[in-house]
C-alpha cells in the first residue's frame, strides 16, 4: 500500500508542515505569505456528506489553465490518492497539481500538472483522511461500498457549485490504494446512474487507475512474469524475481525514476499520458 513506498522523510514532513500551515493560517495571510495568487484554487471547502452527523470530504479544485474547449465541455478529472488514508494533497503538492512543493517548503510552478487544458478536483478520501472530517471512527468507511457512495454525494454536491459541471465529462483517477476505490466509484455511478433521471446523473467518461492495487493477492504473485513479459528484465532477473516473491512476499516493485508516483518521477510523460487517454489520440487513438 502506498504508506509504504519510499518517499524522502524529510520531504514528506516539509509537505505536511507546509499543509498544515495552509490549512490553519487565515485566508488573506496564506494568499499574501505562502502561495503566489496564480497558485491559489479555484475553488476549495467541505462537501458534507451525512447531513446528519457532519462528516464532509475535503476538495481542492484547480480549473483548466488553457482549456481548448469551452469550460461547459472541458473535461474534468478526478484524483484520488491511495494509502489507505493518504491525503490527496499528496498528489497535487507532490505529483500533479500546478504548483509543487519544493525541499526549502515553498512552491514551484509544475510543467507537468494536469490542469493544464483540464479541470482537476483533488478529494481527501475516505472521510477522516487528511483534512477529511469524519464526525466519528465509527463512521469511517470499513468497504469500498460506503467509500464510492461518499465520494458520490461529494461529487454530486461539487457539480451542484457551478451550473457549468453539469455538462462537462468526468474522468476517475488514481494511484496506488486508489486501484480500489476508483473502480468501486466508477460502478457505483453507473449503477445509480441507471436509476435517476438524465437530470441527476453524474456525466462519468472514464476511469483510469496508475499503479493500482486492486487485488494484491493476484498481483504480487504475477509482477516477475509482468515485467518479464514488458521487457523490463531478463531470463536471469526473471527468475531472481520469481524467488524473491516466494520468499519475501514482496508487495511492491519500484522501478529507479518511473516508479510508483509516476506523476512526481514522470511529470511530462504522465501529463502527455493523461491529455491523450482522455482526449482519444496518440496511443488511445481509434
Amino acid at each position: 500500500m502506498e504508506s509504504v513506498i519510499p518517499l524522502h522523510g524529510h520531504n514528506l514532513l516539509k509537505l505536511l508542515l507546509f499543509l498544515t500551515i495552509l490549512h490553519h493560517v487565515p485566508h488573506s495571510t496564506t494568499s499574501l505569505d505562502l502561495l503566489p495568487k496564480e497558485a491559489l484554487p479555484t475553488k476549495s471547502g467541505y462537501l458534507e456528506v451525512n447531513s446528519t452527523t457532519g462528516s464532509a470530504l475535503f476538495y481542492t479544485y484547480y480549473e483548466a489553465q488553457k482549456p481548448t474547449t469551452p469550460l461547459s465541455q472541458t473535461p474534468l478529472l478526478i484524483w484520488l490518492q491511495g494509502g489507505p488514508g493518504c491525503s490527496s494533497m499528496l498528489g497535487n503538492f507532490y505529483e500533479l497539481g500546478p504548483w509543487l512543493v519544493t525541499s526549502n517548503v515553498s512552491v514551484k510552478h509544475n510543467p507537468g500538472a494536469w490542469n493544464r487544458i483540464f479541470g482537476v478536483l483533488f478529494i481527501d478520501n475516505p472521510i477522516g483522511t487528511g483534512f477529511s472530517i469524519a464526525a466519528s471512527p465509527q463512521e469511517i468507511p470499513r468497504n469500498q461500498h460506503d467509500v464510492a457512495k461518499h465520494l458520490f454525494i461529494a461529487i454530486k454536491k461539487f457539480i451542484k457549485l457551478d451550473d457549468m459541471f453539469k455538462t462537462r465529462p468526468i474522468y476517475v483517477t488514481g494511484e496506488s490504494y486508489a486501484g480500489k476505490y476508483v473502480p468501486a466509484l466508477g460502478y457505483y455511478i453507473l449503477k445509480k446512474n441507471a436509476i435517476l433521471p438524465v437530470s441527476s446523473r453524474v456525466n462519468l467518461a472514464g476511469v483510469a487507475i496508475g499503479n493500482g492495487l486492486t487485488d494484491p493477492a493476484t498481483q504480487t504473485a504475477t509482477y516477475a512474469v509482468n515485467a518479464y513479459y514488458s521487457g523490463f528484465i531478463n531470463d536471469k532477473q526473471k527468475k531472481i524475481l520469481e524467488n524473491l516473491q516466494k520468499k519475501a512476499k514482496l508487495s511492491h516493485v519500484v522501478v529507479l525514476n518511473a516508479g510508483h508516483l509516476v506523476p512526481a518521477d514522470q511529470p511530462l510523460n504522465s501529463q502527455a499520458m493523461i491529455e491523450d487517454w482522455v482526449l482519444d489520440r496518440g496511443l488511445f487513438a481509434d
